[in-house]
């Protein structure tokens, strides 16, 4: 069992009251109206997705849930602890790819971690893919998790969140957005999202878990055969549902894990999985990778309560040898006595790492990571310096040495090494944040506010990536084609904002009608 997690506290999106349920991996969503003493300018999460208005006899076409799917990620960003370690964030989505590559899909599989010790994991139409971090340090194996991934990637695939609107559409269940704004809140705060129950009618309910049982079994049978071509072992859906239903079929309603609340788990379904599992006849299973170990002590370590607790976890896990494998324990081990400032030690561990795999990324990162901490900044540099080298594509190393970079005043060299990584339509929000940061040092404040915007709106904060834009407009000698871009931007959020204005607007006048009729 992981060390015990620290308490999880969501950021407040809004003032309002927004209740949504998740049920089936975002198959489907019924929202309590807003509280008569809400703020009525106070608009909800989901007024911020794009409006594709009345769900009744909608048919959500592929290019709507990329849509909604990008915009729900953008508040995710804002409002979730999304982990955004480059580690785990690569290791997630090579897992999940390894999958998805089966999977015949029409679009592009974005996986991430959320930071909570929920177990949880849940599915956005347009191909995105949430997993908390308590599902992980649930988990037994990489299979394990690997099965969670392609049961969600099979709700995408076969369409449920699309089909479970077209099919309640008789129920006047809310439209898409706010079906994806209950994500948010189920992703963010699972039990408001269960709040939404009580205002749910029975006969509702009902038919809402009977359709979402058959998604979840057809996800099973799909999930199982992407499980069996991945090369992963097919039991492991069956084992980790089942060990989940079995810890808690006694325990207090309130306690039950959220997995199995938005995941309806019968004996019977168990049972079916893992009939269906072994008629494939796994003939080769991938053992768990190095890095799904690495991955799974990391994780143990953020989320420990107490950096001392978890010291003591790897202390007893090392004398007794209750681990799975013991340089990935000792890697956690040093992790947590950094972490307690017990950094004599952690040399001493580091090096017993580093004399089995001098030349691991993640145990280098590791050893700069110590020596930053002790205050031994230019030897931090030197070692990200010669991991870059050695792995250009790794982004924890080049974004480690960009960030240590600019805190020790080599900005020219921070912008450079950004300039030439990755590539430039796959950025994400840290890379705008470091080149607006080099750029600030460097003086050039035009281009500093520029990217600092561009991080703002991957975050999906409009207002923010505006206002840099503006702050950007008034830099005094900018260029005319620095003038041309910023420009060009401010025209495309002025659009996003209005768009957003217009569809609070219909959201109001819809809900209003449905007041008055």
């Amino acid at each position: 069992m992981p060390v015990p997690y620290r308490r999880f506290h969501p950021r407040p999106a809004s003032r309002g009251l927004w209740l949504g349920l998740l049920i089936g991996l975002a198959a489907g969503v019924a929202a309590a109206p807003p509280s008569s003493h809400d703020d009525p300018t106070d608009v909800p999460v989901e007024a911020e997705l794009p409006d594709i208005g009345d769900s009744a006899g909608a048919v959500i076409s592929p290019e709507q849930e990329r849509q909604l799917g990008a915009s729900t990620m953008r508040q995710l960003r804002r409002m979730a602890p999304i982990v955004t370690d480059e580690e785990v964030e690569d290791y997630i989505q090579k897992l999940g790819m390894s999958l998805g590559k089966h999977a015949g899909y029409y679009g592009d599989f974005h996986f991430f971690v959320i930071e909570s010790p929920v177990i949880n994991a849940f599915a956005v139409p347009g191909g995105y893919i949430g997993m908390h971090t308590g599902l992980i340090l649930n988990s037994k194996s990489e299979s394990e998790v690997a099965s969670v991934l392609a049961h969600e990637i099979s709700h995408l695939t076969q369409r449920h969140g699309a089909r479970m609107i077209e099919a309640a559409s008789n129920m006047s269940i809310p439209s898409m957005a706010a079906f994806l704004g209950a994500i948010l809140v189920a992703a963010v705060a699972p039990q408001a999202g269960m709040g939404a129950l009580a205002a749910v009618g029975a006969a509702q309910q009902q038919y809402q878990i009977n359709f979402t049982r058959a998604n979840e079994k057809e996800a099973d049978r799909i999930g199982i055969e992407l499980l069996h071509e991945s090369g992963f072992r097919t039991l492991s859906m069956a084992d980790f549902f089942g060990r989940l239903e079995r810890a808690n079929r006694y325990s207090d309603p309130k306690m039950i894990p959220e997995y199995l609340r938005t995941h309806p788990v019968t004996v019977n379904r168990i049972a079916e999985a893992r009939e269906r599992a072994e008629r494939l006849h796994d003939d080769v299973v991938r053992e768990d990778s190095y890095e799904y170990q690495l991955v799974w002590h990391k994780l143990n370590v953020m989320g420990a309560e107490d950096p001392n607790q978890a010291r003591n976890y790897y202390e007893t896990m090392l004398r007794d040898g209750t681990f799975q494998n013991e340089s990935a324990a000792r890697y956690g081990y040093t992790l947590a006595l950094i972490e307690a400032r017990d950094l004599d030690r952690a040399r001493i561990e580091l090096g017993k790492l580093l004399a089995e795999q001098p030349r691991l990324p993640a145990f280098r990162l590791l050893q700069a990571k110590l020596e930053q901490e002790d205050g031994n900044a230019g030897t931090a540099l030197e070692l990200l310096a010669r991991l870059h080298r050695d792995e250009p594509d790794n982004r924890a190393a080049c974004y480690s040495y960009v960030a240590l970079l600019n805190r020790t005043g080599e900005a020219v060299e921070a912008k450079r090494v950004l300039r030439d990584f990755g590539v430039a339509d796959e950025r994400e929000p840290r890379f705008y944040k470091l080149l607006a940061e080099a750029e600030e040092r460097l003086g050039d404040q035009a281009n500093s506010h520029y990217n600092l915007a561009e991080y703002y709106r991957s975050m999906g904060e409009l207002e923010l990536a505006f206002e840099q834009l503006r702050l950007a407009q008034v830099v005094p000698d900018i260029s005319h084609y620095q003038r041309l871009r910023i420009d060009a931007r401010i025209d495309e959020i002025e659009k996003d904002l209005n768009r957003l204005d217009r569809d609070r607007a219909k959201r109001r006048e819809r809900e209003e009608r449905r007041q008055r009729g």
